[in-house]
């Protein structure tokens, strides 16, 4: 039994580790270069936390099924783009290029968050881009 304790606080203490590692390089890791104008991010209302050419990450006082909304609208009715499905993909879309012929991606993960007199915002949106 102790030894199930003890790799359990393991394995836990490195998916911190990880996990922590993981929301500092999605935050831009200080790269000048702005999120790609052709793919919306949900801003209305929100507020972009951080950009780089391939992620962004965006508060907003939305819900975050508010949000999955509103990027459905933007992405699949307005943009023409396909959702994939599947476990641990909340929203992917692929979006056809013509300039290069081929299909982008655009993954957004969310969070619910606590409002705070601080900050207002009660969900918070993580957009990937990945060039085809």
């Amino acid at each position: 039994m102790n030894k199930f304790a003890a790799i359990a606080m393991s394995t836990a203490t490195l998916a911190v580790v990880v996990l922590n590692s993981g929301a500092a390089s999605a935050s831009g890791g200080g790269s000048s270069s702005t999120w790609p104008a052709a793919f919306p991010l949900p801003t209305n209302p929100g507020t972009v936390l951080s950009q780089s050419s391939t992620t962004a990450v965006v508060r907003s006082t939305d819900q975050v099924g508010v949000v999955q909304a509103k990027l459905d609208d933007l992405y699949i009715t307005k943009k023409g783009c396909t959702q994939r499905l599947g476990v641990n993909r909340p929203r992917d879309y692929l979006c056809y290029n013509p300039a290069t012929r081929t299909s982008d991606e655009v993954l957004f993960t969310f969070a619910a968050l606590d409002a705070k007199v601080t900050d207002p915002s009660v969900s918070q949106t993580n957009a990937f881009y990945i060039q085809g």
